[in-house]
Order: C-alpha cells, then sequence, then structure tokens
C-alpha cells in the first residue's frame, strides 16, 4: 500500500498548516496520468466521503476542531502521478481555512485527495511551495458553477465536524447573462484591475487608458486563470486571492475586492 504522506529523501519542509503532510517543491506537481487505467482500479464510489474526508482530518489537521470547509466538487475518477507513483481512486477537493500553531486562521486553501475503497490514499494542499494544478480539481462537464457575482453575500460556513452530511447542489449559469464582473487588485502596494464575462470566455486587464486580453484563459468554480505576456494570473474567487507568476521569479500574493462591494 502507497504511503499517504510522501517521503522526500532530500528535503523535509515542515508545515504548520497540517500534521503529518509534507508539501512538495514546486517542480513536484502532482499532474493526471494519462495512462489508461482499468475500472477495478478506481474502486468503489465513496457514496460517505463527507464522513471519509471528515475522519481523516480530525486525524490529521491541526486545530481541526474549528476548520472551515467548503466542498469545490464531487468525487469523480482519477489517477494522478506524483513523484514517480501513481494514486487511483476518486478526486475530491475542498477549501479548508485552519488554524495554525498560534492558533490563527490562515485563509482558505485547495486540498486535493484521492480516495479509493472508502481510504484516503493521497493528500495534497496549496502550501506557497505546492500549487494544486487547475485542471486537477476542475472538470469541464460539471454544472455546479455560476458567476462570481451571483454569489451570496452572506453563505453558510460549514465546520468540519458538520461534515457527516452534506449536499452539493448544481447551480445553473444564465446563457443571456453578458456583464462584465469588475475587480480590484492589491499586489506589492499597487492596484491592479480586471474584469471578467465567463460566458463570452473574457478576462481582462485594463489600467485606465489601455486594455489587455489574457489568453489561455479557464474559468472554474474556484478560480479564474489566465495569462499575460509572461505572467500567470490567478485569482481565487473563494478567497479573493490572486497569485501572479513569473518566468524565473518568485510569486506575488495580493487580495482582490468586486468593485460592486460584494465578497468572493
Amino acid at each position: 500500500m502507497k504511503n499517504i504522506v510522501l517521503q522526500v529523501s532530500l528535503i523535509l519542509i515542515l508545515t504548520s498548516c497540517s500534521k503529518g503532510i509534507i508539501p512538495m517543491p514546486a517542480t513536484l506537481m502532482p499532474e493526471r496520468n494519462t495512462d489508461r487505467v482499468s475500472k477495478s482500479s478506481f474502486g468503489d464510489y465513496p457514496k460517505e466521503y463527507p464522513k471519509i474526508i471528515k475522519e481523516y482530518l480530525q486525524n490529521n489537521l491541526l486545530n481541526h476542531e474549528d476548520a472551515k470547509v467548503e466542498f469545490i466538487n464531487k468525487p469523480a475518477p482519477m489517477s494522478i502521478s506524483q513523484m514517480g507513483s501513481d494514486y487511483t481512486g476518486y478526486r475530491l477537493c475542498l477549501s479548508i481555512n485552519s488554524k495554525n500553531s498560534k492558533s490563527i486562521y490562515t485563509g482558505y486553501k485547495t486540498h486535493l485527495f484521492v480516495i479509493n475503497n472508502s481510504e484516503v490514499k493521497l493528500h495534497l494542499f496549496d502550501s506557497g511551495l505546492l500549487k494544486i494544478p487547475f485542471e486537477l480539481c476542475v472538470n469541464v462537464n460539471e454544472s455546479n458553477t455560476m458567476y462570481l457575482n451571483e454569489i451570496p453575500d452572506e453563505s453558510k460556513e460549514i465546520m468540519l465536524d458538520e461534515m457527516d452530511s452534506i449536499e452539493l447542489n448544481d447551480s445553473k449559469i444564465d446563457e443571456s447573462d453578458s456583464r462584465k464582473t469588475y475587480v480590484s487588485c492589491m499586489l506589492d502596494d499597487r492596484e491592479r484591475t480586471f474584469y471578467f464575462n465567463e460566458k463570452d470566455n473574457l478576462f481582462v486587464e485594463s489600467d485606465g487608458i489601455e486594455e489587455i486580453k489574457l489568453s489561455d484563459i479557464k474559468f472554474s468554480t474556484t478560480h479564474i486563470l489566465g495569462y499575460r505576456l509572461d505572467e500567470e494570473i490567478l485569482i481565487n474567487r473563494v478567497s479573493g486571492t490572486i497569485i501572479i507568476s513569473r518566468s524565473g521569479s518568485r510569486l506575488t500574493e495580493g487580495k482582490c475586492e468586486l468593485l460592486d462591494k460584494k465578497k468572493f
């Protein structure tokens, strides 16, 4: 049986977010296993996945009693390659806000799980060094999506202890809605303004005079991704965090707000 916690022979990076989980360097990010996998390899569908994840996190997450969780998707069959090993089962992604060793909430982070026959075989999370690839938590054919400005101002937060029974409801997109959503982001004391429209696959940065359309745009329930020159721009629709990656440079992280004062 493959270990849930991956062993790194040269680098051990300790984290205050979770017990027993070692985040990997960016060069070792997980990816889809493109090899042919038999249907039986995925195991049985985890009908009680909230209970499975709850029990796992109670045993592995620091300060789990105060952790807040949000389910990003439902379990879906997937095989993931990580550091030379393959993990096959049902992929499930959560956004979790937990407290560190100083009892301070660290903000919502994406957690990826692979469940096989009711057992968690793999658990990875956004650590700053490791970023869960966008495509691992998104299925293009999933219908539980909505426009960012349709998210209610107030939403019920789910505490980890309330995870025994949850139900994800699908949301319908109004195809006639062509409104633009404007976002203001602060990075290194500099304000950058973006607007987007998911229906038109539009993601644009505006500096007041010039408007630059981003390329290779992708939308999901939780993230917006696009590219401008050498920049990879990723906005978390749950937390409002923006991360900009540049070739040969460090990551820049900031915070975004809707200009109509609605929350992410």
